[in-house]
């Protein structure tokens, strides 16, 4: 007779444990500097044949001044002519070599992104460098751009998402550079000039406030060629004050809502100042953001979604920034539970500040955080990013080489730590868009109410 072989009950009610961490090396990258302030960065990566090539103005929508949006329309008409390419000719030149070309301002920089087949590397460069150092800003395009953006936020102020955050960051920042719309106003936008573009682009496109990032199959030597004739030589210099930081935020006892007549729902905002990109403490906050509403088993969208079913999804942000950024709670709730949502919001912040999280859930965020970092390092754009993230904050060489062991040391008594300190549970500003008629008196346990339309214009107070 033949003997049974005993089998191994699972227990498939459990998730199996995590194996060891797999190695993910950061790529080496190298860097140089010119006599003229220009900065050159290389990661070699030859596994495909792509190179992105990123170049990094140290300027964005934080230097608007009284036209907010100018940075953004700089930036998107920097691809629409030069003085040897017209916008058509610009789009079927990259078109033609299967490239990809992205402009993009945010609030501390404004940056170009080419990405090509490495054989088609001379032409993507020199696309990139005549945008740079020869775009013309043709009035019949500025014209074209202003008219979208109008007819976008002509549009977004029928969103409560968008009045809500427009109400919000004003609300936080105050008259901060940060408190303004980055996409714009129809007032800034009506204003808007050719000589405010052209003035800006001068002001702040020189070689000692940019630096360029090449990632992909290209070496150092390739990528010094190319800068040596262009970018090595350009001559200039930043006329620069610069930005101060926000002031904390520190009042309490209002709610401000945007009135929405008819709305079924409340998009609601909580928080306030956060912390700089900089910040050491920067990685920490990071973990306990994430463990708080960063990702879909955080205590913000299990208590919102899951426990109490107010809504699809709740989280929370720290945008980092070259300055302290915002700290925001983001949902979007039904009308009659618009109050108790900002109850348990409050009582989520000051659950985290008070006790320690349990050993399961730091082991989760952990796990997630750690195993989500190889994701972000598939492409050349995305490495090219992250380095040019560790420049530009002026982060250690070595942050991204230890993202992962740095992570994983991280305790309980650190989350509850940075939690203390960053976090202000006494000091909110609580920011809503919805039917006040429906959820104004429901909200005054909180403190005083006033209300707004959609142009900002205060209606009443209650």
């Amino acid at each position: 007779m033949m003997a049974h072989k005993e089998v191994k009950t699972i227990d498939r009610t459990r998730p199996p444990r995590p194996g060891p961490m797999g190695k993910v090396s950061f790529p080496k990258h190298y860097e140089k500097e010119y006599t003229n302030g220009f900065k050159l960065l290389v990661v070699e990566n030859h596994a495909l044949p792509l190179v992105t090539i990123a170049y990094v103005v140290r300027a964005g929508s934080s230097y608007d001044a009284g036209l907010p949006g100018l940075a953004g329309v700089m930036s998107e008409l920097l691809t629409k002519g030069t003085r040897k390419r017209s916008a058509t000719q610009i789009a079927e030149e990259i078109d033609f070599i299967g490239g990809s070309l992205s402009t993009s301002a945010s609030w501390d920089r404004s940056q170009l992104h080419v990405t090509v087949l490495r054989n088609h590397l001379a032409t993507g460069f020199d696309i990139l460098q005549d945008l740079v150092l020869n775009s013309t800003f043709p009035d019949e395009e500025i014209n074209r751009v202003k008219a979208q953006r109008l007819a976008g936020i002509r549009q977004m102020k029928a969103d409560p998402g968008y009045l809500a955050d427009t109400r919000f960051a004003r609300t936080v920042f105050g008259d901060h550079p940060y408190g303004n719309p980055s996409g714009g106003t129809e007032k800034s936008l009506t204003e808007m000039k050719r000589n405010d573009l052209v003035g800006y682009h001068k002001r702040f496109f020189s070689p000692d406030n940019s630096f360029i990032a090449f990632a992909g199959d290209i070496s150092l030597p390739e990528a010094e060629k190319l800068v040596s004739r262009t970018f090595a030589k350009w001559k200039g210099k930043i006329k620069n004050v610069p930005i101060a930081p926000p002031d904390p935020y520190k009042e309490n006892g209002v709610v401000r809502i945007v009135d929405k007549p008819g709305a079924v729902q409340s998009s609601v905002r909580i928080g306030h100042v956060g912390l700089a990109r900089k910040n050491p403490d920067f990685l920490k906050v990071m973990v306990m953001n994430t463990l708080l509403g960063g990702y879909f088993s955080s205590r913000i969208n299990m208590n919102l979604r899951e426990v109490h079913g107010y809504t699809y999804g709740g989280r929370s942000t720290f945008d980092a920034r070259v300055h302290p950024g915002v700290f925001e709670i983001s949902a979007d709730v039904r009308n009659e539970v618009t109050d108790e949502t900002v109850d348990e919001v409050i009582k989520e912040l000051d659950r985290i500040c008070k006790t320690l999280p349990s050993r399961d859930e730091m082991t989760m965020v952990k796990n997630y955080l750690i195993g989500l970092f190889p994701i972000q390092l598939e492409t050349p754009q995305q490495v090219a990013g992250r380095v040019a993230d560790m420049v530009f904050f002026d982060l250690p060489r070595n942050y991204y080489k230890n993202y992962r062991e740095n992570v994983a040391k991280i305790t309980a008594r650190d989350i509850r730590a940075v939690a203390r300190k960053y976090i202000r549970p006494e000091n909110l500003a609580i920011v809503l868009s919805g039917n006040s008629k429906e959820i104004a008196e429901k909200l005054r346990r909180f403190g005083r109410v006033e209300v707004f339309d959609a142009e900002g214009n205060s209606v009443s107070e209650s």
